[in-house]
């Protein structure tokens, strides 16, 4: 049976909706704190580790070594009831796919089980694999797809990964995984081979099909 991971972020629920705002002012006052720096430069070095990186924790491990508990904790603890509120027609999209279905996130497990829970979706995945199941290799760095394929234990032509990040579609791509990225009007990447490409998050069900199956790539549903 395949199996469909989906990204959590900006995948599950709507693009903009201030969850992503909310987690990066929150980095961004952790490298303040830690580094001292203005508010200006705690924003630039975020998005250049994050760039460099897959995430900005990735880089701060790298080049400064720090401890991920702390900034997990600082960074994700914070309530976001008031971003995300429970999706009926999430839970019945998720409810028709007939693919295991597991989340594949950058982020930590809590903040997965948090966003899961205020969506009402929580029981509609049978595993989550948060950034601590990947030793911190985020996406779209290969270690991450490949520890991935190994929880779920499937060959990876038989997993399907969802993605709103263009980078982490083409990554699963790259291992030879099916990967669909979810562009939500943004201007188009370039064409990549193994990368289909829909508009939200509900033209996956078209696209997978009757059978379940991702055929040749391409930009839309109904494949």
């Amino acid at each position: 049976m395949q199996v469909l991971l989906l990204d959590l972020d900006e995948t599950l629920y709507p693009r903009g909706c201030g969850v992503l705002e909310r987690t990066d002012a929150r980095i961004d006052s952790w490298i303040r704190e830690r580094h001292g720096l203005a508010a200006a430069e705690a924003s630039r070095l975020r998005l250049e580790l994050w760039r460099a990186h897959g995430t900005t924790l990735r880089g701060l491990m790298e080049r400064h070594a720090i401890d991920p508990a702390p900034y997990l904790e600082h960074v994700y603890g914070v309530d976001l009831s008031d971003l995300v509120q429970p999706d009926p027609a999430l839970r019945a999209l998720l409810a028709r796919l007939a693919q295991r279905k597991v989340v594949f996130t950058n982020a930590p497990r809590a903040h997965a089980r948090n966003v899961l829970g205020l969506l009402g979706v929580a029981d509609a995945f049978e595993a989550v694999i948060a950034i601590e199941d990947m030793s911190f290799a985020s996406k779209p760095h290969a270690d991450a797809y490949r520890l991935a394929l190994e929880r779920v234990g499937a060959a990876p032509r038989d997993c399907i990964v969802v993605d709103d990040t263009h980078a982490n579609a083409v990554g699963a791509a790259r291992a030879g995984m099916r990967a669909v990225w979810v562009a939500h009007g943004r201007d188009p990447e370039p064409e990549v081979d193994g990368v289909h490409v829909v508009q939200t998050l509900a033209e996956v069900e078209a696209l997978l099909g009757d059978r379940g199956r991702v055929s040749a790539p391409g930009r839309g549903a109904g494949l």
